[in-house]
């Protein structure tokens, strides 16, 4: 989905936990991106930032990245950095 002249939208999410980590993976890699959607939804004590309010009122988070970053951006989103976690942290008797 092309978003202004020259962004595309490469991530869209109802958590917003999840977007911050896609925006953390994209900033550690020096990537531009803009996000659209990513406020607080505190409309009443009921609703609250969470992805099943945000379904409900249908309000995801969506991050762009310019045309020319797109493919490195889905590219470094795909990567499994799961091997990186260290075996030190499992408990040890």
């Amino acid at each position: 989905m092309e978003h202004e002249n020259d962004y595309i939208e490469i991530f869209c999410t109802y958590d917003p936990m999840e977007a911050k980590l896609v925006q953390a993976k994209l900033s550690d890699e020096q990537i531009p991106f803009t996000t659209l959607g990513d406020t607080e939804l505190t409309i009443t004590m009921d609703t609250f930032n969470s992805p099943i309010s945000r379904m409900a009122l249908k309000q995801p988070i969506k991050i762009f990245v310019s045309t020319e970053n797109a493919d490195r951006s889905k590219e470094i989103l795909s990567r499994d950095n799961s091997a990186l976690l260290s075996d030190d942290a499992e408990f040890e008797s």
